[in-house]
């Protein structure tokens, strides 16, 4: 039964490194099995909060003072996704948030495959937008609370189930070869994004 991990991040500045919350969204056969959602006090040296940012997802540095640290949610999350692939929507910013993060705290890269739904939305149906929301509409979701990171992973989990009904599929490597779109992955040399074959 294939088993993948949707991820949504949010930061507090313009620093990748600056994770201020995540949430995870494990789905197994088709359907959400378990969720993982936490703030977070970004690393020393990226922790300041730009109002710009505390705009667009509300959360404020009152709000992560005594917050988990990274090197702390890391081991979290990892123990979570384990081996199962990663998928998100823009997951170029997700996957570079973890690198970041993680060289921020001076820990190396994992190695991880992820998917991209924005990637994928494009070679699935033509709209003006492929925002979350745009997409979501498209693929049949009610979502309403966007900037949150648990209602934005949930969203991008039900994105990407969307994708494989659409598509005729029912797992990650076929509807990749569907839509002609190539896995990313993180490695220890960097990473490869994913990209329109």
């Amino acid at each position: 039964m294939e088993s993948w991990v949707a991820i949504d991040f949010e930061t507090a500045n313009g620093s990748r490194a600056s994770a201020c919350s995540v949430a995870l969204v494990r789905v197994s056969g088709g359907e959400e099995k378990e969720t993982f959602a936490t703030l977070i006090r970004p690393p020393e040296g990226h922790d300041r909060f730009e109002a710009r940012n505390t705009a667009v997802h509300g959360i404020r540095e009152s709000d992560v003072r005594h917050a988990p640290t990274w090197r702390r949610v890391w081991t979290q999350m990892a123990d979570f996704i384990g081996d199962s692939p990663l998928i998100a929507h823009n997951a170029a910013f997700d996957t570079s948030v973890i690198r970041g993060a993680n060289a921020a705290i001076g820990v190396r890269n994992p190695t991880l495959r992820y998917a991209c739904t924005l990637v994928l939305a494009r070679r699935t149906w033509d709209l003006g937008s492929y925002t979350l929301p745009r997409v979501a509409r498209a693929a049949g979701i009610d979502f309403s609370d966007h900037h949150r990171a648990e209602a934005d992973a949930r969203a991008a989990a039900g994105v990407l189930l969307a994708q494989q009904r659409t598509h005729g599929v029912d797992t990650l490597d076929a509807l990749l070869e569907s839509a002609r779109v190539s896995w990313g992955r993180i490695h220890a040399r960097g990473f490869d994004g994913c990209r329109r074959r």
